[in-house]
């Protein structure tokens, strides 16, 4: 029996809800929740786009849209209630204005793979990714939403209204060297807060060729309206790149990309001024003193923000100066007790995406597009040591120790405790997995070569093609090598790994010295979620541990149902798991939250895992003993207006109040500089009349 994915998980709703009451669906204690499970927490995910939720008629990534945040309120013994609201940047109102159809349609939106891109206004920050507490002794917890594409945001935690971004535009480097209202800044969607010295470290980063390209999207718009002709040899060209008789290597496509911008007419090239002086003059003046040089476009900073002031920031570097490059994303970072660690996380979000503009006149040119640029993601990961006590007040550059590991990463955690300069980092490996993909119109199965069903269409084709691991490594910093390694797989169930969550922090608000039992979604296999053009992709994945005819049998056979599990991480092994019922419709495990045992012991394990499942019938949230997670869930909670789609990461509060955090960046002051450089009088009209209102 193969089993189906469910409807639900494509279905979010973008309707706010205040304070409804969750049902009991189904409890094995008496009264629905546990009486001493207490405190907030709060989800994130993407819910459609200003037209309204998810799924997009367009078949969008499901990635690919308005961070709408859940907050879930438990009582002592009262009912669960819970609250949503979108995340409205001044760009989401500027999107909304400029929709097809009115007065500032020409200044619009376009979706460009996980991004959305306006030439004329810039990029559109989402915050749809993370959620990011941030505790100070005998105050209020602080919150922030984040983003991959964006700077981070803080919260109201009792309103869960937007408050103000972390930093004014002028701090963050664009990732892009180009003028826009909004503009393109990738950072991490995980930054990290240290409680004891109160600062949040975030990442800045970016590359020189993905800007230049970003800039001139207006030409795939273009690309759209070829010939018919055209677009089917488009199509035959893209059939060559995907069965390998023709393979182009990314130099020589980075290499073509470049000398293809140079012979663009004049109306697609990057609006920039003429003048590389001027340019670099003007964004010298804008963001802090540093210039924008298209020619070295590479760099990561490093920004260290106490909550009050703007933050400082620092050039990464390697030991012979030049600037750190990132290949693919930083997604995650991680803090120890004197270093901080990056990684160059597998989640392309770049060169592929931002190239990715729906083509519906001409699918070919989408295909060809998609084959030329999607690469593979790297099968290892670099990791980025920054020693803290380097890094100045005011900031400045500083050099950082570089170490890679076999076997690609997405998520990953620290141990706080780092003796000896020797970091232990407890990583997921998403083996030949693609988060940067999605499931399009052009897809076929990978067994039978059907269409891909348009219910499942933007949804992430999670039908992984090898066993994902989970590692641990224990990294020798002055060495610069790894000196310890431990690698876990589960091949009888192909096991896939996701999101997770643990005790993150103790009384006093810091992380555990040692991570012990780390909670995980047991990805299943989804055979309607396995598609032949990521089968291919990672045919040749170098660490393969599971054939891939097994892997296909498997699939056959009905695939595997998702799972959670509490993995020791000390010990390296399985020690619980509760393995959601096999069935034709199958249930969709999406976020999880540890939350501790009110008046508990404080032991890693004594609390509640609270997590979102989509069941076949609709969305639910179920509470487990973290105990005890076999036994099944204690409790089941929905209510019919709930339905949230697909949701990414959590986050607990033991309280929440009305925010009082003193620092807000003014929008007019953070856009006004940036709008008065654009070319279009209708982009000044559009933030005077639909942007500024909104914030004044």
């Amino acid at each position: 029996m193969r089993q189906r994915v469910p409807d639900a998980v494509m279905a979010a709703s973008a309707e706010e809800l205040a304070n409804v009451e969750l049902e009991v669906l189904d409890s094995a204690i008496p009264g629905g929740a546990p009486l001493d499970l207490t405190g907030h927490v709060f989800v994130i995910g993407p819910a459609g786009s200003v037209d309204g939720g998810a799924p997009r008629a367009d078949g969008a990534p499901i990635l690919n849209g308005n961070g709408m945040i859940y907050r879930i309120d438990f009582g002592s013994g009262g009912p669960v209630r819970l609250t949503s609201r979108l995340a409205r940047t001044p760009c989401y109102y500027a999107d909304a204005a400029s929709r097809p159809g009115t007065r500032f349609e020409e200044l619009g939106f376009h979706d460009a793979g996980l991004l959305r891109f306006s030439p004329s206004l810039g990029l559109r920050n989402q915050l749809n990714a993370a959620l990011v507490p941030m505790h100070a002794p005998r105050a209020p917890a602080r919150l922030l939403v984040t983003y991959d594409a964006g700077r981070p945001y803080e919260i109201d935690p009792a309103t869960l209204e937007l408050v103000t971004p972390v930093g004014r535009n002028g701090a963050w480097y664009p990732g892009a060297p180009v003028d826009h209202p909004f503009p393109i800044t990738l950072t991490t969607a995980h930054p990290c807060f240290d409680a004891e010295r109160g600062e949040l470290w975030a990442v800045n980063y970016g590359r020189a060729l993905p800007g230049r390209l970003i800039a001139s999207l207006p030409l795939i718009d273009e690309l759209g309206a070829l010939p018919r002709s055209l677009d089917r040899l488009a199509s035959a060209a893209a059939s060559m790149v995907e069965q390998q008789l023709l393979r182009p290597s990314a130099d020589r496509l980075e290499l073509f990309a470049k000398r293809a911008l140079e012979r663009l007419p004049a109306r697609f090239r990057p609006v920039a001024p003429l003048d590389p002086a001027d340019l670099a003059a003007r964004q010298a003046a804008r963001f802090g003193g540093v210039p924008l040089a298209e020619a070295a476009g590479d760099f990561v900073y490093l920004l260290r923000w106490d909550g009050h002031n703007e933050p400082e920031r620092h050039a990464l570097v390697l030991p012979g100066g030049a600037p750190v490059r990132i290949e693919q994303s930083v997604h995650q970072i991680g803090l120890t007790r004197r270093w901080i660690v990056l990684a160059d996380t597998a989640f392309r979000i770049g060169l592929e995406s931002v190239a990715s503009l729906r083509a519906p006149a001409s699918p070919g040119v989408e295909r060809l597009l998609r084959s030329l640029l999607t690469m593979p993601q790297e099968p290892s990961t670099t990791f980025y040591l920054v020693r803290r006590d380097a890094l100045r007040p005011g900031g400045g550059p500083v050099v950082v120790k570089k170490i890679v590991v076999p076997l690609e990463t997405l998520h990953f955690l620290v141990d706080y405790e780092d003796a000896g300069d020797r970091i232990t980092v407890h990583a997921a490996h998403n083996c030949a997995t693609d988060h940067g993909e999605w499931i399009r119109p052009c897809d076929r199965h990978a067994a039978d070569k059907t269409p891909a069903p348009p219910r499942l269409l933007g949804l992430l084709p999670a039908g992984q093609a090898d066993v994902h691991r989970i590692g641990r490594y224990t990294l020798d910093a002055a060495a610069e090598r790894v000196v310890d390694q431990a690698v876990f797989a589960d091949p009888e169930r192909a096991l896939g790994i996701g999101l997770y969550a643990y005790r993150e922090a103790g009384a006093s608000w810091m992380p555990p010295d040692r991570l012990k039992n780390v909670y995980w979604r047991g990805c299943g296999i989804w055979d309607d979620l396995s598609t032949e053009f990521v089968d291919r992709l990672y045919a040749s994945y170098p660490h393969r541990a599971l054939p891939m005819a097994t892997l296909r049998r498997l699939r056959a056979d009905g695939g595997q149902p998702d799972s959670l599990f509490r993995f020791n991480h000390r010990a390296m092994r399985i020690e619980d798991r509760y393995e959601f019922p096999r069935q034709s419709v199958g249930s969709w495990l999406s976020s999880l939250q540890f939350v501790p045992r009110r008046g508990g012991s404080g032991a890693d394990t004594d609390g509640y895992v609270v997590a979102l499942v989509t069941t076949p019938r609709r969305a639910e949230v179920w509470i487990f003993d973290a105990t005890n997670l076999a036994r099944g869930p204690l409790c089941k909670l929905g209510h019919p207006s709930f339905r949230p789609g697909l949701t990414l990461h959590t986050a607990w509060l033991n309280a929440v109040a009305p925010w009082r955090g003193g620092y807000r960046v003014p929008v007019r002051e953070d856009h006004e500089d940036f709008v008065a450089e654009s070319p279009s009088d209708e982009v000044r009209t559009l933030f005077e009349e639909e942007v500024y209102p909104r914030f004044d």
